[in-house]
């Protein structure tokens, strides 16, 4: 396996050496940057983003209207049949289309919402496996790809390059168990993996579910998860027991205080932000606790990090 070396140092990187001579329409000829029509950019089909949050693209077209674009997005000229199997979304005929797009497609829909007719961009020669590792490595960097679509895209370019999760992690910048885990979600039945991808169950539910046999046990649990919202502290103990109600113990245990439900709806909600078990242990005299966040390993614990807005470079 050709190893890509440039990956996990940035898109600045990956730009070195992009072939910037395919347009002449360029005000500035010694201009990096070029101003290209949009009905000549179409969507990469391969784009492991599937999910584009409409009010937020109806929020970054109300700015585009205002300020323009101020970072140019990346693309790539396409040859031959290239232009026919362009993506459905692309809203260009397959005569008038002449660039896919690598990085920035969120900014090409919201330009279209804008009615901007061109866009600044950079033109760059990669192959489609290339581009697709570009586009894999700008939405890994800004967290905007769901679980599922982080896994499928894992799985294209490991097809791709015909890469163990072992290479993969490390074109990738990530440990392999990382790797390894996030692709286990491809295991789960469609049905939760839908569940997942709409954001109705977290990536803590989808842990949980990972550790009992496929099945329809699995998938009712799942579906439960969902309708009774089940925390993920809740989804793990049903796993352990095959996916039902856990069934009392018959030897008795010191009482524990109960919980609050406002410190329960508390814990519930902070669950499903961070996609892990959290515990708030809080004394009502005093007013004072702890709150403890579980965590799977490393990956998991930088995750749960840049989630609380930690700066997780230390180098």
């Amino acid at each position: 396996m050709n190893k890509n070396t440039v990956l996990g140092k940035g898109l600045s990187a990956l730009l070195q050496g992009a072939d910037l001579s395919g347009m002449t329409s360029s005000p500035d000829k010694d201009s990096s940057v070029h101003m290209v029509p949009l009905e000549a950019i179409g969507f990469n089909p391969d784009q492991p983003r599937k999910i584009f949050d409409n009010n937020k693209l109806s929020e970054l077209s109300a700015s585009l209207k205002e300020v323009g674009i101020l970072q140019p997005v990346l693309i790539r000229q396409l040859h031959g049949a290239e232009k026919a199997a362009q993506h459905p979304e692309s809203q260009s005929s397959p005569e008038s289309v002449a660039f896919c797009v690598v990085a920035g497609e969120r900014r090409v829909r919201a330009a279209r919402l804008a009615g901007l007719q061109e866009v600044p961009a950079l033109i760059c020669s990669y192959e489609q496996t290339e581009a697709l590792k570009v586009a894999l490595l700008e939405n890994i960097q800004r967290e905007d790809l769901g679980p599922i679509e982080e896994a499928e895209a894992y799985r294209k370019l490991m097809k791709a390059y015909g890469a163990t999760q072992e290479e993969l992690a490390t074109m990738l910048g990530k440990n392999r168990s990382s790797v390894a885990n996030l692709l286990r979600i491809l295991t789960l039945e469609p049905e939760i993996q839908t569940l997942l991808a709409e954001g109705k169950i977290t990536r803590g539910h989808a842990k949980a579910l990972l550790s009992m046999p496929a099945g329809a046990a699995r998938l009712q649990l799942a579906k439960l998860c969902h309708s009774r919202g089940l925390s993920v502290r809740d989804a793990e103990t049903r796993a352990q027991v095959g996916g039902g109600k856990p069934q009392r113990k018959t030897r008795r245990k010191p009482r524990s205080a109960p919980v609050d439900p406002a410190v329960r709806a508390l814990m519930e909600n902070a669950e499903r932000l961070y996609g892990s078990p959290v515990m708030i242990d809080r004394n009502p005299a005093t007013k004072k606790g702890t709150i403890s966040l579980r965590f799977y390993d490393d990956a998991d614990l930088l995750r749960v990090l840049k989630i609380m807005g930690v700066d997780t470079d230390i180098s």
